[in-house]
């Protein structure tokens, strides 16, 4: 039950109370003090009305009147007479912590108020109020969330911090503009989003943070198929990363042991925001020469020779080029003008039929030239065979058809094609500067088989040629007319 107000009791004094003075006066006076003097009368009076004042006003502090209790998160914190008093201390609290943070600050929850009563004893104290709010809250702080694709990837204290941050981003394709080349487009390739937002303020991070996370990205596996002549060093290498790191992506597998055709994994970065660029370029490019072939039938059909090398032509282009992060990823040709047309390349082919690779037993000529020494003894030395002075690269073909039993570099004779032509004739040319055939391989007569040169011991470019039969050397000259 609600008791009486403070309004009905600070000014009323009880009648029984003033009754009891009169009584006591009475008293005073039957009992012979008529004589007293009334001022002292007086005084007594005014005694007892003092102290019937002091009590009245001591029993209205015992009766509860009107307060609030004050709860935050459904837990009771206080009791003020006014809503306003709490109120004030909470709108302190947050405005001391964004001065100290120096940001807006958003405090989880607020306060709520319930009627009740109670004395002036029961009333909490602003210090005490304000410990039991900071002891109950937590609070965010309003900042500046950069979303990339629905995923926060860092808050800003403003939304020019945020902003800065991708203008940073763009940056080094922004400056991509030189003489041959326009940049046309420049966008984000993801959904990217600044958004104001309550977030924890442990969440609020510098600009250059931000930027880092962004620009490394998450760690992406790829896969790479190990080519001849790679190992772990090469491909790590290759790859732009640490030996240690690609160990890592391919646990279980030996490094040492690394063969073509064997898959191994890559720890790549991947950027969380792509940048899409399109530029327009301009550039020569190459037209290459087409190949045409001429037939000849004074040729052999394994013959054939360059008649004319041809050239490239050249062609004026404007394209526009889409990159992401830097790496191209389509190519549109908007305009193509040829500025010099390309000229064919010519080769001739015979079409003669090719001799059987048979002895016919009568040698021919190996090359064009002059006949610089010949058989016989030379210098206190048997001299084997005959020179034919030639240029070097002259073609040197085979006296007769047969079969090649050698071809490679042999000590004095240097690179050197040996054939055996079956009927008991063997013939060799030393001092080649280049082969044109293997061991094994079925020639014909007059076939080219390698190129004059000075390889070995010599003095000069030429070919030496010697003709053995059934094991014992002959002199060449007589089975050339020489």
């Amino acid at each position: 039950m609600e008791g009486p107000s403070n309004s009905e009791n600070k000014n009323v004094f009880p009648t029984e109370k003033l009754q009891q003075v009169k009584d006591q006066l009475k008293n005073f006076r039957s009992k012979g003090f008529k004589n007293f003097d009334f001022r002292v009368s007086i005084l007594a009076v005014a005694l007892v009305v003092l102290i019937g004042f002091i009590l009245t006003m001591y029993k209205a502090n015992e009766v509860k009147t009107r307060a609030f209790s004050v709860k935050f998160g459904n837990e009771e914190i206080g009791i003020v007479r006014e809503k306003e008093e709490a109120i004030k201390i909470f709108d302190d609290i947050q405005e001391a912590l964004t001065n100290t943070y120096n940001i807006d600050v958003v405090i989880n929850g607020k306060l709520d108020f319930e009627n009740t009563h109670a004395k002036d004893n029961e009333l909490t104290s602003e210090m005490k109020m304000k410990e039991n709010i900071k002891a109950k809250m937590t609070f965010l702080v309003s900042g500046y969330v950069l979303s990339v694709d629905g995923k926060d990837i860092g808050a800003f204290k403003t939304e020019k911090e945020a902003e800065d941050v991708l203008d940073k981003i763009k940056e080094p394709y922004e400056k991509i503009n030189g003489e041959n080349l326009n940049l046309k487009e420049i966008k984000f390739l993801e959904d990217v989003k600044v958004v104001k937002k309550e977030v924890p303020l442990a969440n609020i991070k510098n600009s250059e943070e931000v930027f880092s996370i962004i620009t490394k990205g998450t760690d992406e596996i790829k896969t790479h198929i190990v080519e001849d002549g790679e190992n772990y060093w090469t491909i790590a290498k290759k790859c732009n990363m640490k030996v240690d790191d690609l160990i890592k992506a391919n646990p279980g597998k030996d490094p040492e042991k690394v063969f073509p055709g064997d898959e191994v994994n890559l720890i790549v970065p991947k950027a969380l925001i792509t940048i899409a660029t399109v530029e327009e370029v301009e550039y020569e490019e190459e037209i290459a020469c087409e190949e045409k072939i001429e037939y000849n039938n004074s040729m052999y059909k394994n013959e054939k020779k360059v008649k004319n090398e041809g050239s490239p032509g050249k062609s004026k282009v404007l394209a526009k080029v889409e990159k992401h992060n830097g790496v191209e990823v389509g190519r549109e040709i908007v305009k193509e003008e040829i500025v010099t047309k390309p000229v064919d390349r010519l080769i001739v082919k015979g079409t003669k039929a090719i001799p059987k690779t048979m002895a016919t037993g009568a040698f021919v000529m190996p090359t064009r030239g002059s006949l610089s020494s010949r058989y016989g003894m030379r210098y206190g030395r048997m001299h084997k065979g005959i020179d034919i002075a030639a240029k070097t690269g002259t073609p040197i073909k085979a006296a007769d058809g047969g079969t090649v039993t050698f071809s490679g570099y042999k000590g004095a004779y240097g690179y050197m094609v040996e054939i055996n032509h079956g009927n008991g004739y063997v013939t060799r040319y030393g001092h080649c500067s280049k082969l044109g055939v293997k061991k094994g391989a079925k020639v014909y007569k007059g076939q080219t088989i390698a190129y004059v040169g000075s390889t070995g011991r010599t003095t000069g470019p030429h070919v030496h040629f010697e003709v053995i039969k059934n094991g014992v050397h002959q002199n060449p000259a007589k089975y050339l007319g020489r």
